[in-house]
């Protein structure tokens, strides 16, 4: 049976990770009706492995075992089980399509309190990599965070959760909405838009397994790589997902004695310096024990080994800006390789890192480098290509606001620029929606 939802929303937001939920905070703050729409729950056991798996979207990963890319699936989105770093967005990048947000990054900035952390949640290990690195002539330095440094409790355990509320998520900013009378509906799985005289109407799909239809004058997707794509494939934007980046990262690990990266804040530290020249960033960060354990298994069996020492280890990432080559294919399938470019750059991190290990100490027969994996699914709907520099799609009123709208690979934290995408998104749709009676 088909549940018909007769009333017409001002914006329906299809996905809550930080760029969905920024648009229907802002939206909803200036009393437009807004639906909001995330096809997961609302997982609240957090701090663990369990609370990883149950946020990503498993059948995505082993479909594409042999690339490990990462897809958010819970209310609030990968900003769940991020690092809680904050790079602000590239001017460079976003020049070259005509889109300012230095005045929504400033807003950004604000609203998320980003700052770097003091000294002792920062880690004894991480300072001390730090020191290591600028004594070799790098340009390493605190690193911004959306991290609430009165409620952190230094456990370094960011990526699993945040258990105290320390660490910005989308899910602040999708409450706040919910508070200003946004309509919040989990378990919703949208796969349609309605289109009519080519202008959106809507939504359809199904919640807790019964068919529904939303209406609203202007749709948002916020919903991630491979969900936004096959929704506007099926709209008939054939051109969606022809192209595709992930932000190739590698860890590379070794053993320096006396210490670990265990209880440090990940990401807290480190350099940009070869951002603009080479679109590498380099961070201590660590793979908890399962997502270690499942590289490793990737890797080879000799991998498999090095698990045994796996609390003794520190660990240093490299993350690029890979090539747009890649694409979605049907239902959850994707192809994305590593092109010779991409492992040009990451060689070049992994040869940076390994001499810093080296000045701090490291066993050489402990360093090693772990398998690429892909951390930030983004530029499948390309603005330039799929969307207009207002975001919008050919089909009118129809948006399309998350890292898939990004031109190129950020090849960095992604969350300060994907808030300030929201914002500036919330500014165009409220101006369109003063000329509509």
């Amino acid at each position: 049976m088909q549940k018909e939802q007769t009333k017409e929303y001002d914006v329906i937001v299809v996905g809550t990770g930080a760029a969905g939920c920024t648009v229907a905070r802002e939206m909803s703050k200036k009393r437009r009706k807004v639906l909001l729409l995330e096809k997961g729950g609302r997982m609240e056991f957090l701090g663990n492995t369990i609370t990883v798996a149950a946020m990503i979207d498993i059948p995505a990963l082993f479909k594409n075992y042999k690339e490990l890319v990462v897809f958010a699936n819970n209310y609030g989105g990968a900003s769940n089980i991020a690092a809680g770093s904050a790079l602000p967005p590239p001017k460079k990048m976003f020049d070259k399509v005509g889109i300012d947000l230095s005045e929504e990054a400033e807003e950004a900035r604000k609203d998320l309190k980003i700052m770097p952390l003091p000294d002792e949640l920062v880690g004894e290990n991480n300072l001390r990599l730090l020191e290591a690195a600028n004594s070799l002539g790098y340009h390493w330095q605190k690193i911004d965070k959306f991290i609430d440094a009165e409620k952190c409790t230094g456990s370094g355990n960011c990526m699993l959760g945040c258990k105290t509320g320390a660490k910005w998520t989308g899910r602040v900013f999708g409450d706040e909405a919910v508070t200003f009378g946004a309509d919040l509906k989990l378990h919703t799985n949208i796969t349609n838009v309605i289109v009519e005289n080519g202008r959106a109407k809507g939504v359809e799909g199904t919640r807790w397994g019964s068919k529904v239809r939303y209406y609203g004058k202007s749709v948002v997707l916020s919903s991630g790589g491979l969900s936004d794509v096959n929704i506007l494939r099926k709209a008939g934007i054939e051109e969606a997902g022809k192209g595709f980046c992930c932000d190739w990262l590698s860890f590379v690990m070794g053993i320096i004695p006396g210490t670990s990266s265990r209880g440090s804040a990940p990401m807290s530290v480190g350099t940009i310096e070869h951002y603009n020249d080479d679109g590498i960033i380099i961070m201590p960060v660590s793979p908890n024990w399962a997502l270690f354990l499942v590289i490793t298994a990737l890797s080879g069996p000799t991998h498999l080994l090095k698990f045994a020492n796996f609390q003794e280890y520190t660990s240093i990432m490299v993350k690029i800006q890979d090539d747009t080559a890649g694409e979605i294919l049907k239902g959850k399938a994707f192809r994305k390789p590593l092109t010779d470019n991409d492992r040009r750059k990451i060689d070049k991190g992994v040869q940076i890192i390994t001499g810093i290990f080296r000045k701090a100490g490291a066993k050489e027969n402990s360093i090693y480098q772990m398998k690429a994996l892909g951390a930030h699914p983004s530029a499948t709907c390309r603005i330039g290509h799929v969307i207009d520099n207002n975001l919008e799609t050919r089909i009118k009123n129809l948006y399309c606001c998350d890292a898939g709208v990004f031109p190129s690979s950020l090849g960095a934290p992604v969350v300060w620029t994907v808030v300030s995408l929201g914002k500036r998104l919330s500014k165009y749709l409220e101006n369109q929606l003063k000329t509509i009676p």
